[in-house]
């Protein structure tokens, strides 16, 4: 057996007050009765039939709170006919904190919800700095997906050097045409490049049938750029690898190049970025034909549920019972 919230099973510690409750309880009503001489066996086992009774309901509840599952069932999955690269730059200006937490935490934020709102998409990863890679294959694990988004916070990834233009082709060549499937890029960036033509990339994606949908992050009044200290190889001294920078958006770079591939321009700042790419991605294949079977762990919190109905009308029939026997003032 397995839980989808194995953390709900700590409820069971409520059944500690629960008997303390109940013998406080039962000792009080005992002194009552042995006075008035009517402590009897059958009202002694009636009081335990309830209590029993009614912590069994409480278990239940709590099991099925936890989401149980066991056995195997078949579930139809439907998956939308779009293959989608995210594609990121990494270059040190995404590093900018001009909106939080940074450029390039924001685009792994909103690329994240964008994962899990879209639905069954193959989803790959390309990264880019000085020249772009295709990190991740297009794929139908969305956990391979989101693992790979968390590796791009650690600070490592992103270096100095930015070439949109060859990240869009590393991107482009993950689609494969004997894959009937929408093709999309969607470029996460602050639109800064110091190398190649981003225009150029847009006009050879539309080419081959692949549309490009550009993420803008950061303002246009920018930030500076992170500076890294390093060690002078003549003086030995520890020295800033760079001089200061300010990094602003250049949301026309962006735009435009969406614009000559058929794609969109969204403004990555905006607090429903994510919801405004996922409407954009199911709207290039609202319906599709492609479909499969996916095995699962059969939920099984509905037993529990009718079991716990049936403990709790058991407590109180026993409870009801254990009150018509007991005398009144």
């Amino acid at each position: 057996m397995i839980f989808d919230a194995p953390f709900v099973l700590t409820g069971f510690i409520i059944l500690i007050p629960f008997f303390m409750l109940e013998a406080i309880h039962y000792h009080k009503r005992s002194k009552t009765l042995k006075l008035l001489n009517l402590l009897q066996k059958e009202h002694t086992m009636r009081f335990v039939l309830s209590v029993f009774f009614f912590a069994l309901f409480l278990c239940c509840i709590i099991v099925a709170l936890a989401g149980p599952r066991w056995g195997t069932r078949a579930v139809v999955e439907y998956k939308r006919g779009v293959d989608a690269v995210f594609a990121f730059d990494v270059s040190r200006s995404m590093e900018v904190t001009d909106i939080a937490p940074s450029r390039l935490g924001r685009a792994v934020s909103v690329a994240r919800e964008t994962l899990i709102s879209a639905g069954s998409v193959r989803i790959g990863v390309a990264i880019g700095k000085g020249r772009g890679v295709l990190a991740l294959p297009l794929t139908w694990d969305i956990n391979a997906v989101q693992t790979f988004l968390d590796s791009l916070l650690t600070g490592s990834q992103t270096g100095s050097g930015t070439n949109l233009e060859s990240l869009i082709d590393a991107s482009a060549r993950a689609f494969l045409a004997s894959f009937p499937a929408k093709h999309l890029i969607v470029l996460f960036s602050d639109g800064e490049t110091l190398s190649g033509s981003l225009q150029a990339a847009a006009d050879r994606a539309r080419s081959e049938g692949v549309s490009v949908v550009t993420v803008g992050f950061g303002t246009e009044e920018g930030g500076a750029v992170p500076q890294r200290p390093t060690l002078n190889s003549e003086t030995g001294e520890l020295v800033m690898d760079q001089e200061p920078v300010i990094s602003v958006r250049n949301r026309d770079v962006l735009q435009n190049a969406a614009e000559r591939s058929g794609g969109i321009f969204i403004d990555g700042n905006a607090p429903d970025a994510a919801h405004t790419l996922t409407g954009y991605i199911k709207s290039l294949a609202p319906e599709t034909g492609i479909s499969s079977y996916r095995i699962e762990a059969a939920p099984r919190w509905r037993l529990f549920m009718l079991a716990a109905l049936v403990f709790l009308l058991a407590s109180k029939g026993v409870e009801k019972k254990l009150r018509a026997s007991t005398p009144r003032d």
